[in-house]
């Protein structure tokens, strides 16, 4: 990887996976997948997630920073297949290595260098370019500016990043029991409706909140995993 990409290697920022694709036990391509980059306005666009999500979700988001075709072997489509086969797994090895999964990949592409049709062949898509900035200093020639690819690694990822509760199968969502995002709180037969059809048994007599508030609180709470009386008071 030294070597023969153009960007050198020195090592991947935060959590991080390496890949190897063989053929015959013969090294054909490298991968090197790290933590999504802090801001990217292509990719927070094409989400649609707010900044508290961005900051708080962007652990589920995988970025393709190395991608290296080895020279000396020629197979077609090695490349979309590569990565096709490796983006069908990565969920589950960086649940196995860093304790929860990832639903959508990410990768910049210098398009002075690359048209990627390799990711357009894995079923990535193009959502934008960056502005030529790094964290603190404009990017120079180059690197600036890229175009960003997203590949979505479970159906719908835009939606579940951008979702107002995240769902019973990542860390940090609702519990099991419970899917914040599948309950129909204010349609049609809602729980809004059936709450306010309840039979209200407390005396008038001091009542300070109707029911429907008080019920529809202790509900939220409860999808917010509080279990004891003072949680849910709290």
């Amino acid at each position: 990887m030294a070597h023969h990409h153009y960007l050198g290697f020195r090592g991947l920022v935060g959590e991080a996976l390496y890949y190897v694709a063989c053929v015959d036990d013969q090294w054909v391509a490298l991968l090197g997948w790290a933590a999504a980059a802090w801001r990217c306005r292509a990719r927070d666009r094409w989400i649609g997630w707010t900044r508290p999500q961005q900051w708080a979700r962007l652990r589920y988001v995988a970025n393709n920073a190395r991608f290296l075709i080895l020279p000396g072997v020629q197979i077609p489509h090695r490349a979309s297949k590569t990565l096709a086969l490796t983006t069908r797994r990565l969920a589950a090895d960086w649940q196995a290595i860093h304790g929860h999964p990832v639903v959508l990949a990410e990768t910049f592409v210098d398009p002075a260098r690359f048209a990627g049709t390799a990711y357009r062949a894995a079923g990535w898509r193009a959502v934008g370019a960056t502005r030529g900035f790094a964290r603190a200093a404009p990017l120079r020639p180059p690197w600036a500016p890229q175009t960003v690819w997203v590949g979505p690694l479970t159906p719908a990822a835009p939606a579940v990043l951008a979702a107002p509760f995240l769902p019973p199968t990542l860390p940090g969502g609702a519990l099991t029991m419970v899917d914040g995002n599948a309950l129909n709180w204010t349609g049609p037969d809602g729980l809004r409706s059936r709450v306010r059809a309840l039979t209200d048994p407390r005396h008038r007599r001091g009542m300070r909140h109707e029911l429907t508030q008080a019920v529809l609180l202790a509900l939220a709470a409860v999808v917010a995993r509080q279990r004891s009386l003072v949680a849910i008071g709290d």
